[in-house]
């Protein structure tokens, strides 16, 4: 296949700027339009925006090129005619088509015409109307197609012109698969080699009439059903998995003996009739001050259950039964003895309203009990025995949230006093404590509060209850107004930043006379008090927030002040109804969960609450979850389900202990591990003393003779650096040498870098890049004209307490000036100043990565030959955020076979998208570098997939793994070769497993590194085990949790536990092993990198600079990411690990 513009002499030699079309305008047949229009018209509306941005038409925009009607797998700005033609899929032009059907004449015909007129180009401006899709030899040797489109004179298959009738016609042929908006489709169609001209052409395939298996989808399918189609779909691909190896596959049992923090559940009577209905509720009447009913639908949760309790109140069910109250109930045969026996059956029962004033007539309404399915626990225990005769395309996953429901019946019912949150439940009895602001006046911010997790799990020949304890972050709850003051104190924050944190907040009225009040959300914070901001009344008038709560509740605004925050709970859609309340009559909910919005405040509180031994963890277990579950001295209520809970722990017997790695430092000087502490090592060991030069690191990074320092000065008025940091920078400099650094030869240079408070995150950035640009070019000229290969940047402040300020210097020397940075904070300067060897050693440890070196290898690692291990992770911007903000995704790979060194690439892409969008492009980056390094390809790709929920294998497996074997096929016909094999495993972090030692002598101790469980409670329909990679002194140890999703090498079970636990121990940051393996730990911190380059956006600090901005802004912005395609660091970071 050509993959270079076939009129381009440059093309054609290889030359890297044009190795692709899209860097090439010498052929316009080919490159049919440019990378987003100049003139920004919308191919959909014709109005002033990109095709992406419109938000009136939802239809498919290409995210290579910008334009509408096709995605970037059929795009043409990057891909090849012939190329293009074997990528060509009907279900993306049948639902523009479709789109565009349900369009009013006149806009159908204006659309097709504008677009038509505007972006045809080339030979296809003529394609004649043709009923099949036929391919005859072109000129240059490839296929040219012509494709019919009724009603429409031009056609073409590449973009096509939309007609106001069907898609096709009966008779067309095309091949069809599934259509999916949401992702570019991989076409399935065969197609043949032309003996002629040796290219590829199209297979025709008989395309059949309207009602013959083409379904006619006139309307646009929402969000909802998108997200719907995908789960079904990757649920269905999480069902084609490696299974779990058979027993003769099994890698040998071992000797210990633990136990697991689940309770086994036996199933009793898989034959008893287990139902599941489904509640659906009606619209609900509300009667205003008018007497006025109007009807609503029933959305938020509080509602949902106070209805369904009202309905069982009224119509008590005929038989056991549990509930979610919230959609779902399981009952033991029929729930109603007018229920039906047929699936999909519904019965509607009408009850009444209560109200507050009882003098008015009551209001009812109607709710629907539909028969969604049954119960299946016959399935569901020939699932987890994996009997060969079961229902291979069995999910498990209906059944086992039934089962949850049936586990939760003393928690779901208000009686229950605490909260709820997922799969977490938090009692009022449990200990929490609460975390104040340090920084003003000691007043409360959140509450920590213990609880515990609980779910049904499927296990190896055993159904499973998973317990766990928790902690978790939730608002504290008090006036609004004290929160904001107790938060940010004085001067008063913007209001950007307040919303910030409150957005989707639940509140009440403290004037709301309803018992219970009414929750609200925050929408929106004012820049005005509540003294100021006015609004206008239904008859007109316009007055203040304040007067209007003055003359509406002047009981409970006494004690309230004017300069209050004014508080938007109502619509922030511009012509819509905004509810404006001051802050001071606001009251927080409780159990409002603070997740990422707490930050740093809570990190040192939860690590205190966190350091729980594994007896501790039990004991609360045992005494206080259980009870709340039902569970022993009353599991009668189970039996009724037939199911019966077993009372103790699970006991794991034959349970192995993998052997630690031996690790090559310098002239092959060997460390072993302890059997104390059998993941870490004392680089003490390592180091050289002043007789003797036979150890140090592995490999020293490129010459460094001179040890080079910023120190940020926020002090402008004080120049000369403090006595600590220049201490620091000796005791450095010697310490480095010990290692096999050249370093202390010289004296170490350190330079001052003022720095001044800048609002404007742009100008901030801007005069933060000179500043450390004029630093550098001191140092330059003191170290005699010489580049600082890397700097140690001295912080003023304590560690991790002004995140813009290291997410200003990353971004300075990542994406600016191409330095590689090692931060250390104030408290780190201090301690190495005394010195501490240990930080120093860590310290040390990164500036040799970052400057190519080698700290240590690991000898014997059991990978095959040209072997590439890489990672890849996504991260994602917590709720509260704008929808536009941009997910991060990035990937590490290898390149050699030392497998210490990770090189990069990353991406931004669409708003909290699941899937990695341009895995494919990364992919390509890295395999290029590998074979830039050795002069081949790799054989094998040994990859690991941070960051996917076990919801998430089945779209690993339908849309990253694709993605892989793509840029695998694209450098094998760019480069020759044979394509590697690819080995895929995800790895888990944020499971509820634990383990414990189960020996009296040792109860409050964690597991030893080296542990992997894959027997007993692991998946028993998937290949997956947990492995413990590291040595936990505090707290209850966290495995993780590895799931193989393909094996085209070969490896097993057995050798993949080995192999990963041995690569856990090539981490460059600290002497240990790494709970989770290294490229999965490098993929996360490469994320946590890009976010430090998004941070003004991330904190909502650029203006209005990104307001309503799309990807490709973010993209574009020099103050974030400045790169429209591709990375965003400079390019001398691209072959260092300057991430780390």
């Amino acid at each position: 296949m050509q993959l270079y513009v076939r009129n381009c002499a440059l093309c054609k030699a290889g030359q890297s700027e044009h190795r692709r079309t899209q860097h090439c305008s010498l052929d316009p047949e080919i490159n049919l339009y440019r990378r987003f229009d100049a003139v920004q018209q919308c191919d959909f509306c014709t109005k002033d925006h990109e095709p992406h941005q419109c938000k009136e038409s939802k239809a498919n925009a290409c995210s290579n090129c910008g334009h509408g009607w096709h995605d970037k797998r059929e795009c043409m700005l990057d891909q090849s005619f012939d190329s293009h033609l074997e990528q060509f899929t009907l279900p993306k032009y049948r639902t523009a088509s479709q789109i565009q059907k349900a369009r009013p004449e006149s806009r159908r015909v204006e659309c097709r015409d504008n677009y038509n007129k505007k972006f045809k180009k080339g030979r296809y401006a003529q394609s004649p109307p043709s009923t099949t899709l036929t391919s005859t030899p072109s000129k240059s040797g490839t296929s040219e197609t012509d494709i019919s489109a009724p009603c429409s004179k031009e056609s073409n298959p590449l973009v096509p012109s939309l007609s106001a009738s069907s898609p096709a016609t009966p008779g067309s042929s095309i091949s069809q698969s599934k259509p999916n908006k949401s992702l570019p489709s991989q076409s399935s169609q065969p197609y043949q080699t032309s003996q002629g001209s040796g290219q590829p052409q199209i297979q025709t395939q008989s395309y059949p009439s309207s009602g013959d298996g083409v379904e006619d989808q006139s309307e646009e399918k929402t969000e909802a059903e998108i997200r719907k189609e995908n789960c079904e779909k990757w649920t269905g691909a999480s069902l084609r998995l490696a299974g779990y190896p058979s027993n003769n596959q099994l890698p040998a049992s071992g000797n210990n003996k633990i136990r697991a923090n689940f309770l086994e559940v036996r199933i009793t009577d898989p034959t008893i009739n287990l139902r599941r209905y489904r509640v659906e509720f009606g619209k609900m009447p509300n009667r205003d001050g008018d007497g006025i009913i109007t009807y609503r639908s029933i959305v938020k949760p509080d509602l949902k259950r106070a209805m369904i309790n009202q309905m069982l109140a009224s119509y008590p069910p005929a038989t056991v039964y549990a509930t979610d109250l919230f959609c779902y109930i399981i009952s033991v045969g029929r729930l109603y003895p007018d229920c039906g026996d047929t699936v999909g059956n519904a019965v509607t029962r009408d009850h009444q309203l209560t109200s507050a004033d009882p003098t008015l007539a009551p209001l009812s309404i109607s709710t629907s009990l539909i028969y969604e399915c049954i119960v299946n626990l016959a399935e569901l225990r020939r699932f987890i025995n994996r009997v060969p005769e079961r229902d291979m395309n069995y999910h498990p996953g209906k059944d086992l949230k039934s089962l949850n429901i049936i586990s939760w019946q003393m928690i779901f019912p208000d009686t229950f006093r605490g909260g709820r949150l997922g799969n977490k439940f938090y009692p009022e009895s449990a200990p929490y404590s609460t975390v104040n602001n340090t920084q003003n006046r000691q007043r409360p911010l959140w509450d920590l509060c213990d609880g515990f997790f609980s779910s049904m799990r499927p296990g190896d020949g055993r159904l499973l209850l998973n317990l766990n304890c928790t902690t978790s972050a939730f608002f504290h709850r008090c006036l609004l107004e004290d929160w904001i003051s107790a938060k940010f104190g004085l001067p008063l924050p913007g209001s950007a930043n307040v919303i910030r944190e409150l957005r989707g907040v639940k509140v009440t009225f403290k004037g709301d006379p309803k018992t219970p009040k009414k929750k609200w959300s925050v929408t929106g914070i004012d820049g005005q008090p509540v003294g100021v901001k006015t609004f206008t009344k239904d008859n007109g008038q316009s007055i203040s927030v304040w007067q209007h709560m003055t003359n509406t509740y002047p009981t409970h605004q006494q004690g309230c002040i004017q300069n209050a925050w004014c508080v938007n709970v109502g619509s922030t859609i511009p012509g819509k109804k905004g509810i404006w309340y001051p802050a001071d009559m606001l009251e927080i909910c409780l159990w409002q969960p603070a997740g990422k919005k707490a930050g740093i405040e809570i990190t040192q509180h939860m690590l205190t609450l966190a350091n729980k031994t594994p007896l501790v963890n039990q004991a609360n277990l045992r005494n206080t979850a259980m009870p709340l579950l039902g569970l022993p001295p009353s599991p009668d209520h189970y039996r009724a389900f037939g199911l019966d809970v077993q009372p103790g722990f699970l006991s794991l017997d034959k349970v192995r202990q993998l052997a630690p790695p031996e690790l090559k430092f310098g002239h092959d000087f060997t460390v072993r591990t302890t059997r104390a502490n059998p993941a870490g090592w004392n680089l003490n060991e390592v180091a050289n003393d002043p007789n003797r030069n036979d150890r140090g690191f592995a490999v020293i990074g490129n010459s460094y003779p001179v040890l080079y320092l910023i120190y940020i000065n926020k002090n402008p008025q004080n120049l000369a650096p403090p006595t600590r940091a220049t201490q620091f920078a000796g005791v450095l400099c010697a310490d480095l040498k010990r290692y096999g650094f050249s370093t202390g030869n010289s004296a170490p240079l350190m330079e001052n870098a003022p720095i001044s408070a800048i609002a404007n995150p742009s100008a901030r950035r801007a005069a933060f890049s000179a500043t450390l640009d004029r630093a550098i070019a001191r140092l330059k000229q003191r170290g005699g004209g010489v580049d600082p290969p890397l700097v140690v940047v001295l912080l003023p402040n304590g560690k991790k307490s002004e995140p813009e300020l290291y997410s200003d210097v990353k971004w300075w020397g990542d994406c600016v000036s191409g330095i590689p940075t090692v931060c250390v904070s104030r408290d780190s300067v201090d301690r190495g100043a005394r010195p501490d060897l240990g930080l120093l050693a860590n310290i040390a440890l990164k500036i040799n990565f970052k400057l190519g070196g080698i700290n240590h290898r690991i000898s014997n690692l059991p990978l095959r030959d040209r072997t590439m291990i890489m990672g890849a992770d996504v991260t994602h911007v917590g709720k509260g955020q704008d929808d536009a903000y941009p997910s991060q995704a990035g990937v590490v790979a290898t390149r050699d076979s030392n497998y210490v060194h990770y090189l990069a690439s990353a991406r931004l892409q669409p708003h909290n998208t699941e899937f990695i969008e341009d895995l494919q492009g990364m992919v390509e980056e890295r395999l290029e570098a590998y074979y830039q390094y050795n002069g081949y390809l790799p054989a094998h790709i040994l990859f690991y997939r941070d960051g996917v929920g076990e919801a998430q294998y089945g779209m690993v497996l339908e849309e990253e793994v694709p993605q892989i074997r793509a840029s695998c096929s694209s450098l094998v016909a760019r480069r020759g070769g044979d394509p590697p094999l690819i080995t895929l495993l995800v790895v888990g972090k944020r499971h509820h497993a634990r383990f414990f030692p189960d020996n009296n002598k040792m109860p409050s101790k964690n597991l030893p590194s080296g542990t992997v469980v894959d027997r007993g409670v692991i998946d028993p329909n998937r290949t997956n085990f947990y492995l413990q990679s590291h040595d936990s002194g505090l707290g209850t140890a966290r495995t993780s949790h590895y799931v193989l999703i393909v094996d085209e090498t070969g490896y097993g079970l057995g050798p993949l536990e080995t192999i990963t636990n041995l690569i856990c121990f090539t981490g460059s940051r600290a002497t240990k092993g790494l709970s989770v393996c290294t490229p999965a730990k490098y993929a996360d911190i490469l994320c946590t990198r890009l976010r430090c380059y998004m941070f003004p956006a991330l904190q909502r600090r650029m203006g209005n600079v990104l307001v309503n901005a799309t990807v490709t802004d973010y993209r574009q912005n020099a103050t974030i990411w400045n790169s429209p395609a591709g990375n965003p660091w400079h390019r001398n970071a691209n072959n260092i690990m300057f991430y780390l």
